[in-house]
């Protein structure tokens, strides 16, 4: 008789971590969020037997891929490891035809899967983040995330109300109060708001993970020493969809000439974007328009000073149709541009590209 009590207790314990219940708020929503991007209702999480399951699609965020082609099997795999899930049967066995002790899901017409067992199998982890009335998070991470549970939170709580209104098709409830809006009208139709951003200086790892989890695409100002000492970087700008200008110093007619063949030798591409410190803002306007180059000037300049994300975003809040906003990449950009990119998403403001054109 011990022995079976004892046998239980283990497996409880075993089960345990993989266990969540969704209990936290009364909204009847969970939200799924990768790193420091919130996905959208389509996305969701369900609970299956108090366990949380996510759809397997969410995981190629982390190189974890999904094969479903509406047939009787599911396969979840990466470069290293698989994992064949038997839908109807439940049973799931991995790329040497081990049987393991996990079961998927179909929902909706899409597969889904506990994201404890998944997250451990595949090394990523998750948390679980109880809401304030508009859902909870499952939140699944690899290290990359900039932002703690808490600050992400409070950084995606307008847009959970935003997804909850859109699910429920209703208003949010009454407590707590939503911040009320203030649309600018014209014709009595809302004018959208626009903003395009732009970086003086190289981005880390970190800040260019956050721009492809939003799929924002921006342009960075960079000098030719910036350019000479890490063209790795430049290459995964380019390759990221943004665009680089030239930002010059001191003299636009050297700087110009030396950051564009090494950008070229770099990236293959010529720069058409020219910015410049206030000093000399005169003289690389006039080098710009002689030269073929169009020179940049922002509406907005935030300084290097700024160490809080309101800098910025009290700055979208004023905005009225387009403009654009120029940022010192400084230590404190890495974790300010989460909230900013969010705040711009959960309160309507269209974040493009700048171009030429736009200058």
């Amino acid at each position: 008789m011990q022995r079976k009590i004892i046998a239980v207790m283990l497996v409880i314990l075993f089960l345990a971590p993989f266990i969540q219940t969704a209990n936290a708020d009364n909204s009847g929503l969970c939200f799924t969020a990768t790193n420091d991007l919130l996905l959208d209702t389509g996305s969701m999480t369900t609970f299956v037997g108090g366990i949380a399951y996510v759809p397997a699609k969410v995981f190629s965020t982390y190189g974890v891929y999904l094969n479903y082609d509406s047939k009787s099997t599911a396969l979840l795999y990466n470069s290293t490891k698989q994992v064949f899930f038997e839908l109807a049967s439940g049973n799931s066995t991995d790329g040497s035809g081990n049987i393991l002790s996990v079961s998927a899901t179909l929902k909706n017409g899409q597969v889904y899967v506990p994201v404890a067992w998944v997250c451990q199998y595949f090394s990523l982890y998750y948390s679980y983040i109880s809401g304030d009335g508009y859902g909870d998070i499952i939140r699944i991470k690899n290290g990359g995330e900039v932002l703690t549970d808490s600050q992400f939170l409070n950084a995606a709580s307008s847009l959970m109300r935003t997804r909850y209104n859109e699910y429920y098709g209703t208003t949010a409830p009454a407590t707590p109060t939503p911040t009320p809006s203030k649309p600018v009208t014209s014709d009595n139709e809302t004018e959208v708001a626009s903003a395009s951003l732009s970086f003086i200086g190289l981005p880390s790892e970190k800040l260019l993970d956050s721009l492809d989890n939003y799929s924002a695409k921006v342009c960075f100002f960079v000098t030719a020493s910036e350019v000479a000492t890490s063209p790795d970087v430049i290459r995964r700008i380019c390759g990221s969809g943004h665009s680089i200008g030239i930002y010059c110093a001191s003299s636009p007619e050297q700087e110009c000439i030396q950051a564009a063949d090494l950008i070229f030798e770099a990236a293959q591409i010529r720069p058409t974007l020219i910015f410049s410190s206030v000093s000399i803002s005169e003289n690389a306007e006039a080098y710009a328009g002689s030269n073929g180059y169009a020179y940049f000037d922002p509406a907005i300049e935030i300084l290097s000073t700024a160490k809080r994300s309101l800098d910025i975003t009290s700055k979208l809040d004023d905005i009225v149709g387009y403009t654009s906003i120029i940022i010192n990449v400084t230590e404190n950009t890495d974790s300010i541009v989460p909230y900013v990119l969010q705040y711009a998403s959960s309160h309507h403001v269209t974040l493009m590209p700048l171009r030429e054109t736009m200058v």
